[in-house]
């Protein structure tokens, strides 16, 4: 494919990306003149974010891609800078610091707690309200026990739920300030990696008959405006795993998990007006 000259990238081009609230190195596989899969209008790349697994490879707007200069590099260690500073938690110093044996102490609490520790695994845990554990208990034994399922498309689905949170959030505000720009790359992130992860990681045995059903009717749409709170529940339960396998370091996550913990929380809030009822019997 030739080069349109609506783009400003071209393939196997070496660039940044946003991913989250988090900039990465990627490089352009694809290019388009519109989402090949959602069909909306603007120039669209596929991407693959270096050192992650091909799974990962996504259609990103050109919005979220940057050209890897010096200043855009400069840009993705500040927002590394500010968002490990908003977490880190001001040391006094005392007069017994000034000791060696105290400074040794103090070096290796900071290598235990106050560091982005490449060589540690990242952890994100939530601490899920109990009214949501019992949602996703009865979610597991309607569909493993009462072979029953989610009636697909939800209304609201996870689109609906996360724009909802954010206007919630930028009325909040009293429409004085824009929406936080680390929150906003934060539920960018939820919905790709609930757009990743569905088919994969969200689904159990008995609903995958469906999922390719609907999949194949509902091409044109993202998994995010077909499924509901139900399975979005789901995946808060994997993000440990999930972001096991990132290299965001500690900090960051902390980070993440404060935006999130919001977001669950706003999901209790609306626990009567998101989740399902009763559950469907699919018909063979």
């Amino acid at each position: 494919m030739a080069q349109n000259k609506e783009h400003l990238f071209k393939e196997n081009e070496r660039i940044l990306c946003y991913h989250g609230p988090m900039i990465y190195e990627a490089k352009i596989l694809q290019y388009d003149k519109h989402h090949p899969k959602t069909g909306l209008a603007g120039p669209h790349y596929l991407i693959h974010y270096k050192g992650w697994k091909n799974t990962w490879d996504e259609w990103v707007e050109e919005t979220r891609v940057l050209k890897f200069n010096e200043a855009n590099l400069n840009r993705q260690k500040l927002i590394e800078e500010t968002m490990n500073k908003k977490n880190k938690p001001a040391v006094k110093k005392t007069v017994q610091e000034t000791s060696s044996v105290e400074k040794g102490k103090k070096r290796r609490r900071d290598r235990s707690v106050d560091k982005d520790d490449p060589v540690k695994k990242p952890k994100i845990i939530f601490n899920m309200p109990e009214s949501l554990r019992a949602l996703l208990v009865q979610d597991w034994e309607n569909i493993n026990k009462s072979q029953l399922s989610v009636p697909l498309p939800r209304k609201p689905n996870v689109a609906d739920i996360i724009d909802s949170y954010r206007r919630l959030r930028y009325e909040k505000s009293g429409y004085q300030e824009s929406f936080d720009g680390i929150a906003e790359e934060v539920l960018k992130g939820v919905l790709f990696y609930f757009n990743k992860c569905v088919g994969t990681r969200l689904l159990y045995l008995s609903e995958r008959t469906q999922y390719r059903d609907v999949r194949h009717k509902l091409e044109h749409l993202e998994n995010s405006q077909i499924f509901g709170a139900e399975h979005l529940l789901r995946l808060f339960v994997a993000f440990p795993q999930l972001v096991s396998s990132t290299n965001l370091g500690q900090e960051t996550l902390n980070i993440l998990k404060d935006h999130l913990t919001d977001l669950i929380n706003f999901l209790n809030e609306h626990r009567k007006e998101y989740f399902l009822d009763e559950y469907i019997k699919l018909q063979p």
